[in-house]
């Protein structure tokens, strides 16, 4: 991805350094031109933004930081897309992470750990309240800065607790995660636990508690293992920390806190550790920073080394600044130019009523058209900044339209071995579906002779793409014995539901004459009709001169032979008019059907 040091989004965001880069995105420090503040900047990598897939993974942080409001979460401002690069504006936290503390310090002292612990488990109390997991604890996602504060980021795999979320995949970073999320895919608010109590142990002890060449040896001792105490590594840590830290990490979800805020309640209750409690970085929840009562206390920074010399001197500098600016403050940002409208939710509206639903908001509303399998084609599916972000009166707000399920041609895959179909059903955005096995005489065994939209049909995106696969040709039996050919047919997985007798001049008596299955395509565990030869069929012509035409004529036609009269008598005279001769010698061999002539004169 292109450094965008420079750029302006949005008309706004001037982007003014780079602060880190990872497999998602891009964070810039950047000068909020509208607000005149610095912030932090969140975008997407190009390849990513044009996947909704992932443009929805990216947003989905900026929807759960939305719903939770807590000194210790880092608050998010603003989410939108300038010219295909999605972006969210984030809180600038400048300082360090708790991983470059730990990289510095090694193990914390106990007044460090309950700071940071108490911080923590606030931030995580606030999200499991409102039903959301953070799915990826880690000391990398946790900011300590340089004036003390603690903030915990980084919900870019957050989840609703109420959404499915066995997912069946590994999501969050391997040394943390709980063992029912390595096995299962299962993540729940006491996942997020067992993540702090990983974290509580590093704290105490400098190290993980599991080391490996690969993320698979960790993730099996995860699995098989039970955390050790901290106290076998680090003798002088806190007990009562370590006690807490084991009841974090029980293996079963199920032996542990159910949520942060037993966690805490916990913490709180540690004899070692309630005067460390009164030296808290967390701030009250509906805290004021335009109205000042008494003098304010400056906050703890316990990680000094890191933090600013003139903390003091800038609490005395804002207090001077929220007495003067508090009233005007009031004024600008409740009725006046800076007042911040939430933006009205308007999915599954048509364009017109959600354009009349924003004009309570803004005029400057542009529009733009995107694929949705959830939505019909000129539905809304949202807005981007989202429904529920608070922005500035006239903000500009982009109503997404849906253009319905977006379709792709399935590959030809005819011909091809299953593996190969595969990838390239894969590779084409669609998804393998059922598949069969028939016999078929006409293509190779083990290759694709059908498929879901071989006839051109396109299929939405992760469509399932049916595929049929050739078995080769059913066994041939034709002229085996009858028990030669029932074993040859269920060897391939075929039985004999019924086995029909028929004559032929071509097969001996007891051989195959043909095969006839029951379903138009005949697969393993398919059932077949046999029809088996009784020999030729052939009779021998009888001695008919001097019998009575009416017995020569029943003869004959017993034996499956048509009879033709040649006389000059009359019916009522055929039980005692004699038969002269036939165009038939006796002793000759005829086919059953054939014609015979009996004479009488």
């Amino acid at each position: 991805m292109s450094n965008l040091v420079g750029s302006v989004l949005a008309n706004r965001y001037q982007l003014t350094a780079m602060i880190a880069r990872g497999g998602m995105a891009t964070v810039y420090e950047a000068k909020d031109q509208k607000l005149e503040r610095l912030v932090a900047v969140k975008v997407i990598h190009p390849h990513l933004a044009e996947d909704p897939v992932f443009r929805d993974k990216f947003f989905r942080e900026a929807r759960m930081l939305a719903k939770v409001n807590h000194s210790n979460l880092v608050n998010i401002y603003d989410q939108g897309d300038d010219n295909g690069r999605a972006f969210i504006v984030l809180e600038l936290v400048k300082g360090i992470t708790l991983r470059q503390a730990l990289n510095d310090f090694g193990k914390l002292s106990t007044e460090q750990i309950t700071q940071v612990s108490k911080a923590i488990l606030s931030a995580l109390e606030q999200a499991h309240e409102s039903g959301i997991v953070h799915r990826d604890l880690k000391p990398e996602n946790v900011l300590l800065a340089d004036d003390g504060r603690i903030k915990v980021t980084d919900f870019g795999l957050a989840r609703e607790l109420t959404a499915d979320t066995d997912t069946g995949s590994l999501v969050g970073t391997v040394a943390y995660l709980a063992p029912e999320v390595i096995r299962r895919g299962k993540t729940e608010a006491a996942s997020d636990i067992y993540s702090f109590g990983i974290m509580l142990f590093e704290m105490l002890t400098g190290n993980q508690p599991y080391e490996g060449e690969d993320a698979m040896q960790i993730a099996f001792k995860h699995t098989s293992e039970r955390v050790p105490s901290a106290l076998t590594v680090n003798p002088s840590a806190n007990p009562n920390l370590n006690s807490l830290m084991l009841d974090c990490t029980q293996p079963n979800p199920l032996n542990r806190p159910k949520n942060a805020s037993e966690v805490l309640s916990s913490l709180a209750s540690l004899p070692q550790t309630k005067t460390d409690l009164a030296q808290t970085l967390v701030m009250p929840e509906n805290t004021n920073f335009t109205e000042v009562i008494g003098e304010p206390e400056p906050e703890v920074n316990l990680f000094g080394k890191h933090g600013s010399k003139y903390l003091g001197l800038r609490w005395l500098v804002a207090s001077v600044l929220a007495v003067g600016l508090g009233s005007f403050g009031g004024w600008w940002f409740g009725s006046g130019p800076g007042a911040l409208v939430a933006i009205p939710a308007t999915s599954d509206k048509s364009q017109a009523q959600a354009t009349k639903q924003l004009a309570s908001v803004t005029t400057n509303v542009l529009v733009r058209s995107i694929f949705s399998a959830d939505y019909p084609e000129g539905i809304v599916i949202g807005t981007e900044p989202a429904a529920g972000i608070l922005v500035p009166h006239n903000a500009q707000i982009t109503i997404l339209i849906s253009k319905g399920k977006e379709t792709v041609a399935v590959p030809n895959i005819k011909g091809l071995d299953l593996v190969t179909a595969t990838a390239q059903i894969i590779g084409a955005r669609l998804s393998v579906g059922k598949v069969t096995q028939w016999f078929s005489a006409d293509h190779p065994i083990g290759t694709v002779y059908s498929f879901t939209g071989m006839d051109g049909t396109k299929l939405p995106v992760s469509s399932g793409v049916d595929i049929k696969v050739s078995l080769g040709s059913i066994p041939v039996v034709q002229g085996l014995q009858l028990n030669v050919a029932k074993a040859a047919l269920q060897a391939a997985g075929l039985s004999v539901r019924k086995v029909n007798y028929k004559y032929s001049n071509s097969f001996a008596k007891g051989e195959i004459i043909s095969v006839s299955p029951d379903e138009q395509e005949v697969g393993k565990g398919s059932t077949l009709v046999l029809n088996v030869s009784l020999g030729p069929n052939t009779v021998v012509m009888p001695k008919v001169k001097g019998e009575t035409i009416l017995a020569g004529k029943s003869l004959l036609e017993s034996l499956g032979l048509k009879v033709v009269i040649d006389t000059k008598w009359l019916v009522k005279d055929y039980g005692i008019k004699r038969i002269t001769g036939a165009s038939e010698l006796q002793g000759t061999t005829l086919h059953v059907g054939d014609t015979v002539i009996i004479r009488a004169r």
